[in-house]
């Protein structure tokens, strides 16, 4: 059982995508130092953006043609898995010590645990929330692009299968930060074609569900789960400036001479 009781919750509004990415990377070196307790930061995006999955080649995920043409921002996470879709979700990292997650340690199994939790908070809300158990084979290959195309074992879907939350995970001398996105609103418009191959997500079923309440129920079936109390708190200063060091090296500048295709028409 972790020694903390009181874990620390960040509504953080919406940022820039290199920022988004940035201040999780400064909250899990916080953690990892001390300086922070366990952490569960909520947040959004200021425009539609990509982030691709730490092992993913942006060259072979994206079309970059349509992101240039577009103006969306891509990043690479951190975390692993496969290429999210932002703009319309709803975005949480939570930030924990391997020590509170005992006897949770391999991956599957924190991710599992952190699982359990959405799932608590969804079921508030009388959502049927659970675990995946088989793939489509498809899924299994990893020959896909997107990470809401398929439901891998572990994922959390609805009742029919559908994914509602896509979750992937990064350590760092013990301590766990796992990414987790979860559409509440339509796909943008912009963003479709942007991933190769293009396979459309299915609508989630959370959509319509006010983002404040699903916070709320959320972020309950955490302290459910863990065992904790919230502090609810801002970013700290040390966070900050750790943040605005780390930015550039998340964006992937996309300029006219790494187009795979030629630029379509201005794009609305």
């Amino acid at each position: 059982m972790c020694v903390l009781a009181t874990w620390r919750l960040i509504h953080d509004g919406a940022g820039d995508a290199a920022w988004n990415m940035a201040v999780d990377e400064a909250i899990l070196e916080a953690v990892r130092l001390g300086e922070v307790p366990p952490t569960l930061r909520f947040y959004r995006w200021t425009r539609p953006a990509i982030s691709l999955g730490r092992s993913q080649q942006w060259a072979k995920v994206i079309h970059l043609a349509h992101c240039y043409q577009r103006h969306i921002p891509v990043v690479q996470r951190l975390t692993g898995g496969k290429a999210v879709l932002h703009g319309h979700d709803l975005t949480l990292c939570a930030v924990i010590p391997l020590r509170c997650l005992l006897p949770a340690h391999r991956v599957n199994e924190v991710h599992l645990r952190i699982v359990n939790a959405l799932a608590r908070g969804l079921h508030r809300l009388g959502i049927d929330a659970r675990p995946a158990r088989h793939a489509d084979p498809h899924a299994l290959h990893g020959t896909h692009a997107g990470c809401f195309e398929y439901a891998l074992p572990g994922d959390l879907t609805s009742s029919e299968g559908v994914k509602l939350v896509g979750g992937a995970q990064y350590r760092r001398a013990e301590v766990v930060m796992e990414q987790m996105s979860i559409p509440v609103e339509p796909l943008p418009e912009r963003l479709r074609g942007c991933l190769k191959p293009w396979r459309e997500p299915p609508p989630s079923p959370l959509q319509g569900i006010p983002v404040d309440e699903l916070m709320r129920a959320i972020a309950q079936g955490f302290a459910d789960e863990f065992r904790v109390e919230w502090q609810a708190a801002l970013l700290s200063a040390a966070e900050i400036d750790r943040a605005h060091q780390l930015v550039d090296k998340y964006s992937i500048p996309l300029h006219e001479s790494m187009l795979d295709t030629p630029a379509e028409p201005s794009f609305i």
